[in-house]
């Protein structure tokens, strides 16, 4: 997997992709007006991205970023999240995909889903 093969299963799902370049000089994959399904932020739609990288094997980032900012921002609140790179409007959450098998577009997609539609975020 690699990020255009994200990028490229996104909106084969039928998402609105773009590449953006942050404040910090990163480059990211912005996936637009995303409806969360369920969970604490259920019928919000925010935009949501990932850091880019090109490494082989690809290794997915250790970051979800948000715009707009969905929760409050506290880096010793259970959700840990705080400012982001991309710029003042977005929120970078801190969660790592732990998976023992390389992750496809799709695993990746999910676990992103995962983290924003959490029970436990309400708590």
């Amino acid at each position: 997997m690699t990020s255009n093969d994200f990028d490229a299963h996104l909106r084969n799902c039928g998402y609105a992709v773009d590449v953006v370049t942050g404040d910090d000089g990163a480059a990211y994959t912005v996936v637009r007006n995303v409806e969360l399904p369920h969970g604490p932020f259920g019928g919000r739609r925010c935009d949501i991205a990932i850091q880019r990288n090109e490494m082989v094997p690809y290794v997915p980032p250790s970051a979800i970023h948000t715009r707009p900012h969905l929760a409050p921002m506290d880096t010793n609140a259970p959700l840990h999240t705080h400012p982001s790179g991309i710029g003042p409007d977005w929120q970078y959450w801190s969660r790592r995909f732990e998976r023992e098998r390389r992750p496809t577009p799709r695993d990746l997609w999910e676990h992103i889903l995962t983290v924003l539609t959490d029970r436990a975020l309400e708590e």
